[in-house]
C-alpha cells in the first residue's frame, strides 16, 4: 500500500507532488492593454505527463477568477465578469486613491487589485484526501504579483433549497467530502446533473447550513475573514502560505514508487 502502513489514510489517484498548475489569461483579441480593466483568468491543476496516473484522472482541479482594480469606477457590464455580488463589495471595501477602507489594515501592501474567485472545483476522484485547500492556496499564490487580496462569497448550494441535489453535493459524486475540499466564490462546482433530494424543506435547509458552515471553516483555516458578507484573505498572509507548505510536508513523505 502506498503510504507504508495498513492503517494509512486513503491516498489520491496519483502523486500530488506531481500536480502542475497552468495559469491562463483570457480576453478578446481586440482588447488593448488596460491594467484597470477586469481580467478573467483560469487556473488548472493537472498531474504531470511525466508521472503515472490512471486514465482520465489527470485533471485535479479548476479555478476561475477575475482580477479587479480598486482604482477603477465600476461599469454596468462588470457584473458579467465579476459576478453579481462583486461590484458592490468592491465599492464597499475601496478607500481613497484605490486603497482599502479603514478596518482592513491587516491586509499586506501590494498592487491595488482584488482576485475575485468565481468558481473552484476539485474533481470528484480527488476529493476526500485533503488536497482542496492546499491547491487553492497554491493557485492564489500565482496572483501575488498582481493583487493584494482574494475574495470569496459562500452561498447556499444552487438548487438544494428547491429540492435538487447540486452536482457538488450529490451522494454519488463524493458529496461527503465536497465541503472539505472546495470553498466557493459563489459556485462550488461539481460534475453531473442535479437530482431530487427526497428531503423536506426543513431538512434541505439544515443540509445547506451544514455545507455553508463546512465551507466557511475551510476558508477561515486558510486565513479568510468575513467582511460585508464576503470572505477576504491577504494573498501574502500566513494562512495561505501555511496551507501550501503543509500540503508539501504531508505528501512529500509518502512513498509513491
Amino acid at each position: 500500500m502506498r503510504g507504508g502502513s495498513a492503517t494509512a489514510p486513503s491516498v489520491p489517484p496519483a502523486n500530488p507532488m506531481s500536480v502542475e498548475l497552468t495559469v491562463l489569461h483570457r480576453r478578446a483579441w481586440w482588447q488593448g492593454d488596460d491594467e484597470h480593466r477586469p481580467e478573467a483568468w483560469e487556473v488548472t491543476a493537472d498531474v504531470s505527463e511525466l508521472d503515472v496516473c490512471p486514465p482520465g484522472l489527470r485533471r485535479v482541479a479548476e479555478l476561475s477568477v477575475t482580477v479587479a482594480d480598486l482604482r477603477r469606477e465600476r461599469a454596468a457590464l462588470d457584473a458579467v465578469v465579476l459576478g453579481d455580488w462583486a461590484p458592490a463589495f468592491l465599492d464597499a471595501v475601496t478607500g481613497d486613491d484605490g486603497g482599502l477602507r479603514a478596518g482592513l489594515e491587516w491586509v499586506s501592501d501590494g498592487p491595488p487589485r482584488v482576485v475575485v474567485v468565481r468558481r473552484y472545483e476539485l474533481m470528484p476522484e480527488w476529493r476526500g484526501h485533503g488536497l482542496g485547500p492546499g491547491l487553492l492556496a497554491g493557485a492564489l499564490a500565482a496572483f501575488q504579483p498582481q493583487a493584494r487580496l482574494a475574495a470569496f462569497r459562500v452561498a447556499p448550494p444552487a438548487g438544494l433549497l428547491s429540492g435538487s441535489w447540486p452536482p457538488s453535493v450529490r451522494p454519488d459524486l463524493g458529496g461527503r467530502h465536497a465541503g472539505a475540499g472546495r470553498p466557493s466564490g459563489g459556485a462550488w462546482s461539481g460534475a453531473g446533473q442535479p437530482g431530487a433530494t427526497g428531503l423536506g424543506r426543513a431538512a434541505r435547509e439544515r443540509v445547506a447550513e451544514r455545507l455553508q458552515a463546512r465551507r466557511t471553516a475551510v476558508l477561515e483555516r486558510l486565513g479568510f475573514r468575513l467582511v460585508d458578507g464576503v470572505h477576504v484573505a491577504d494573498l501574502r498572509g500566513a494562512g495561505l502560505a501555511d496551507a501550501r507548505h503543509g500540503s508539501v510536508d504531508r505528501w512529500a513523505r509518502l512513498d509513491w514508487r
